[in-house]
């Protein structure tokens, strides 16, 4: 082989070879990603059991039949009914209970839909009008669940007694409930004042009861708001006493009041329009006062000088000793005797308030206080299920370890679903956009479920 013979062959071999190593490994399968490895590791842990989803009815009092309210929860794909025993627009009439109620749950169920438990009105004591008649109406048509809602702390008074009354109430419901076979399921509402919102003051009067007759109606929303997950080991500790679920989300939600922004306060913002700070902590346009209307003869008397929280007069004026001197008829600071506390010529309630005054409006709400539900201007709306703080996947891991078997509602209370979300008995979005909606969250709460692959289903 000549020198020519020799190089043009390694040139050829050096240019084909990575052309044919392409073929080559064109010609295999691809290797498996990270995500497809994940997918067939994936076995999904056996469904061990399924609980139910009920449509609870309040979100329905727009339909008034029981046949369009199971039509609505198949559409929902819910697998009952938790029904409303309440006034109107409640479904069923409490003074009317043994009648209606039968006769409301054999059409719900004609449809292939389970009805066994509840909404009552709210009754604290057996020997309240109706309530022994909605318990045993209830268990004769077979639910196994009721509930009346809870109790309120009175802060004027002792804790303790307060408990030890509730325990002799609780006591007579339980008496009524192993003569009935059914069992109270006791609502954790929000707040310091509500009893067994924090589950640990309500379980110890439950637990000389047994868990069939007695529990917690727990609330997913209400009891996420729990700092740092402690929602968990309520749950945990309070075990066989969870006996339903009502599923509803919640999301925390800052505003400040500063013209309309959300946030961190992002620093002082001059404004030109008057504020007027109401005792609540929210703010409202005020009257616009005439140019000027904060200046002395001989200087400022209102906005312009430094506030009382400072320490220091409004400013110099007619009359005024100066600016360390106290201003004219004995006032300091801004505000109806000394010049608005707003210079373009707005007054406020907190003018005179050496910690809650405003200069110029940049704080017109107050960060604390008032109407905020966890400082800084923090409130906790409720939102669409899978939209805020509850951690679905996690609540159903819960509920696979402690046992739960009982019953669980659909509870959609976020604002823009036409009305369905107060139980008003009309709506003002079209039917399909409201039942879309309340779809929408029975899936996020299934779907939930096979994320958490414990083997429950719902």
């Amino acid at each position: 082989m000549d020198r020519r013979q020799f190089l043009q062959g390694s040139l050829g071999a050096a240019l084909a070879g990575p052309f044919l190593a392409d073929r080559a490994a064109a010609q295999q399968p691809p290797a498996p990603s990270r995500a497809a490895e994940i997918l067939a590791a994936y076995k999904p842990a056996p469904i061990t059991r399924t609980l139910v989803l009920d449509a609870h009815s309040r979100s329905l009092h727009w339909m008034r039949s029981a046949d369009e309210v199971a039509e609505a929860a198949i559409e929902m794909v819910c697998g009952g009914v938790c029904p409303t025993v309440q006034d109107y627009p409640g479904h069923i009439d409490p003074a009317r209970v043994a009648e209606e109620l039968p006769a409301f749950i054999k059409r719900v169920r004609s449809h292939g839909l389970r009805v066994t438990q509840i909404k009552g009105p709210a009754i604290k004591d057996v020997t309240e009008p109706n309530a022994e008649r909605i318990i045993a109406a209830a268990a004769q048509a077979g639910c196994t669940h009721y509930s009346f809602g809870g109790y309120s702390y009175d802060f004027t008074k002792p804790i303790a007694p307060q408990l030890d009354a509730i325990k002799v109430r609780l006591e007579k419901f339980v008496r009524l409930n192993r003569k009935h076979k059914i069992a109270l399921i006791y609502d954790t509402a929000p707040g310091p004042a509500s009893v067994g919102g924090v589950v640990l003051d309500l379980l110890p009067l439950m637990k000389p009861f047994d868990p069939k007759f007695i529990g917690f109606h727990w609330d997913t929303g209400h009891m996420a708001l729990h700092g740092d997950g402690m929602w968990e080991t309520l749950m945990r500790h309070a075990g066989p006493y969870i006996a339903a679920v009502g599923w509803r989300d919640r999301g925390w939600v800052q505003d400040l009041g500063l013209k309309g922004e959300g946030g961190v306060y992002p620093g002082p913002s001059p404004r030109v329009e008057p504020l007027v700070t109401l005792p609540d902590g929210s703010a409202i346009p005020g009257p616009a006062g005439p140019a000027g209307a904060g200046r002395g003869a001989g200087g400022r008397a209102g906005g312009g000088g430094r506030g009382a929280a400072g320490g220091r007069g409004a400013g110099r004026g007619a009359g005024e000793g100066g600016e360390d001197g106290p201003p004219a008829g004995g006032r300091r600071g801004g505000g109806p005797a000394g010049g608005p506390a707003n210079s373009a010529g707005a007054g406020s309630i907190d003018a005179n308030n050496p910690i809650f005054r405003s200069l110029d409006g940049e704080m017109p709400k107050r960060p604390i206080g008032g109407m905020n539900a966890k400082g800084a201007g923090w409130s906790a709306p409720y939102v669409a299920m899978g939209t805020g703080i509850v951690h679905i996947p996690r609540v159903a891991t819960v509920l696979a370890e402690i046992g739960f078997n009982g019953p669980s509602a659909l509870q959609s209370e976020y604002p823009g679903i036409g009305g369905a979300e107060t139980g008003a008995d009309k709506i003002t979005r079209p039917r399909q956009f409201v039942i879309g909606m309340l779809k929408r969250d029975v899936i996020t709460i299934r779907k939930s479920f096979e994320m958490a692959n414990t083997g429950v289903a719902i």
